[in-house]
């Protein structure tokens, strides 16, 4: 009997413990559970409530806030943004002239005729952010050779060889919201055309663009009058030199007006004396003219109209007659005058081929320009078309065919002269 009294105690023990056993196990975990928010929320009372914790917080702040202003400037300030980039241009010109000398006269592209060569190639490193800005390149071809025979040769330090393969060379500084000064060697502000042939519709220049600055020494002051309307003002050492041949300075502006986004105006000019110190001063005065339009975004249709003139030195002009130069005496002292006509057509027919065409007339009948020493002076006409292929940003296959006819045989023929000169070009470039 107590064995089995015993025995049912035991089970009824046994019961017990199973049923509230896992119910006062979950009872613990809650508890526990509930009780560790209260620790981190007093620990944290705590630490708000600790003088030397907070004490310690103001000092570091305090230094922190020293240290900025000892040493303004950021990490991000710190690093220079530059971007290297190079191009290169190669050609071939099948000349039907065909002159013998292999080299064309009037234009500095292409010049090598019948043989494959390098119209340009440079490498450059820019730099630009809101405060400052730059570019060096170094450049090398035949058309830098051909462009740059105007540069002095006598001088000891700055010469044509000594500065030829500088294509740009100059850094500026922000003045205002959009105003920047740049000074140093830097591309000219005359002509629609660029001295990079990547950036035009025909691979050829025009006259107007062979015979204007393609580069200038100085300073240049540009801005933005309003949305619409931006400025250039440019101080020069001369008409496209850096080593000056003169004790005077040139200059120029220019002003630019985009009343609609497709529709653009602008106005260059340049004014300077282009004769060396020995001989009398003629000043030359030169406006360049130039509108473009963008009906829709295949097609672009661009014209430009240059007048010039230059101030004689003397009532003597010099004459060019089939005996040989002579000179007249005039009545009075006047300008002589150039004047240029250019128009522009590109049309993008497929995503990846754009034709380009131009036509083109320069007067300069008394040679302020363009010397050619013959009875009419430099009167020439001309048209050129370029077939691009276009299948990458960086990529450039061309093939051109230029015309040009002038009133005097002054083009190179075999071993003579003609009034026709005709090309075929094949030229392919890189630009990065």
């Amino acid at each position: 009997m107590i064995r089995k009294l015993r025995l049912s105690r035991f089970i009824f023990l046994l019961c017990m413990f199973t049923f509230w056993g896992p119910i006062y196990s979950e009872e613990l975990k809650t508890q526990g559970a509930s009780d560790k928010p209260k620790d981190k929320i007093v620990q944290n009372k705590e630490e708000k409530t600790d003088p030397d914790n907070s004490s310690e917080t103001k000092e570091e702040e305090a230094e922190g806030l020293k240290a900025e202003e000892l040493n303004p400037k950021k990490k991000d300030d710190l690093v220079i943004p530059i971007k290297f980039g190079f191009f290169v241009d190669g050609y071939y010109n099948a000349s039907l002239n065909r002159p013998a000398s292999k080299e064309l006269l009037y234009t500095t592209q292409a010049t090598r005729t019948n043989e494959y060569n390098i119209n340009l190639a440079y490498i450059d490193a820019k730099v630009e952010t809101d405060k400052y800005r730059g570019r060096f390149a170094v450049q090398f071809g035949t058309s830098v050779v051909a462009n740059y025979s105007g540069e002095g040769t006598t001088g000891k330090t700055s010469n044509e060889s000594s500065i030829r393969n500088m294509q740009e060379a100059y850094g500026g500084v922000r003045l205002g919201k959009s105003t920047w000064l740049d000074a140093g060697i830097y591309f000219g502000h005359l002509g629609y055309e660029s001295w990079i042939s990547h950036e035009n519709f025909v691979y050829t220049r025009a006259f107007s663009l062979d015979y204007v600055p393609y580069y200038v020494s100085g300073a240049r002051l540009s801005g933005k009058i309003s949305d619409k309307v931006s400025y250039q003002l440019h101080l020069n050492n001369g008409y496209q030199v850096v080593t000056d041949n003169n004790k005077d300075i040139s200059g120029g502006f220019r002003l630019e007006w985009n009343p609609l986004g497709n529709l653009m105006f602008r106005w260059n000019t340049f004014i300077g004396n282009e004769q060396p110190t020995t001989t009398p001063k003629e000043t030359r005065y030169y406006n360049n003219f130039i509108a473009e339009w963008k009906p829709f975004q295949r097609l672009t249709l661009a014209s430009s109209f240059d007048v010039a003139y230059q101030e004689r030195a003397s009532r003597e002009d010099l004459v060019y007659t089939p005996e040989g130069p002579i000179y007249l005496r005039r009545d009075g002292t006047a300008f002589r005058q150039t004047y240029v006509g250019n128009f522009w057509l590109a049309y993008r027919f497929l995503p990846d081929w754009r034709i380009g065409m131009r036509l083109e007339r320069y007067l300069d009948r008394e040679q302020m320009i363009i010397v050619t020493n013959t009875k009419d002076g430099f009167q020439t006409s001309g048209a050129t078309a370029t077939l691009d292929y276009h299948p990458d940003p960086a990529i450039l296959v061309r093939f051109t065919y230029q015309y040009r006819r002038s009133m005097d045989s002054i083009y190179p023929h075999e071993n003579n002269t003609s009034k026709l000169d005709r090309m075929f070009i094949f030229s392919l470039s890189i630009k990065i």
